[in-house]
């Protein structure tokens, strides 16, 4: 199973971490590491990253979204849904409790909710 893990930059050690754990609990294998990245500084660093990451997003079987996610992980989001992956959305922090923070797509019925237990992750698909 290949998995493409999505989140804002500020989550970035809670990515690798989960990531690791994913692939030795697993034995998925992760289609795209971005957190090796730094901040983009150019318009051609941006269109290396997104073509990375959106060839990372359609070579996945699994697209998991840890909130909070920015405008990348958003649009990560939306090519997993268009092209039908299973998509995984975990929440440490609650947002889906904010409305005011939370997009309607968070609520489609092909998002799973997950509470980060790895041993769920099978189970759900």
């Amino acid at each position: 199973m290949k998995f493409y893990m999505a989140s804002g930059f500020q989550n970035k050690e809670l990515v690798k971490e989960m990531s690791l754990r994913i692939e030795e609990t697993l034995g998925w294998k992760l289609t795209y590491d971005w957190t090796q990245n730094s901040r983009a500084q150019t318009v051609e660093d941006l269109a290396d990253i997104g073509a990375k990451e959106f060839k990372a997003v359609m070579e996945s079987n699994v697209v998991i979204v840890i909130l909070p996610g920015g405008k990348g992980c958003h649009t990560e989001l939306g090519i997993a849904l268009g092209n039908q992956k299973h998509v995984f959305l975990y929440d440490p922090n609650r947002i889906l409790n904010q409305l005011s923070e939370a997009t309607t797509f968070y609520f489609l019925p092909e998002v799973k909710h997950w509470n980060g237990k790895l041993d769920e992750l099978k189970t759900l698909l």
